[in-house]
């Protein structure tokens, strides 16, 4: 599923992710926890901050950002991006 992502660029473009935008939906990075390299790509495992794990994947050749997986945390089982607790402004 393709995502909007907003990333630090330090030494690098698209370094880390910072926040992320799903449906109408924008979630704060809290912590990355893991990252790993495939061959034209990097992915982020994130905590966000309505505490769910999400695996993020930025490709380099396409430059665009896409949601690998997600994994509920909450003792509630919602849907990320219908959740109306942040909205997009």
């Amino acid at each position: 599923m393709r995502v909007k992502v907003d990333a630090y660029s330090g030494h690098a473009a698209n370094e880390r992710p910072v926040r992320f935008t799903l449906g109408e939906r924008t979630f704060e990075v809290v912590e990355v926890l893991d990252r790993w390299y495939g061959e034209r790509e990097r992915y982020f495992r994130v905590c966000a901050d309505d505490g769910n794990t999400y695996v993020l994947k930025y490709s380099d050749r396409e430059d665009r950002w896409e949601l690998v997986s997600f994994t509920h945390q909450g003792s509630q089982g919602t849907d990320p991006r219908r959740d109306p607790g942040k909205t997009i402004h």
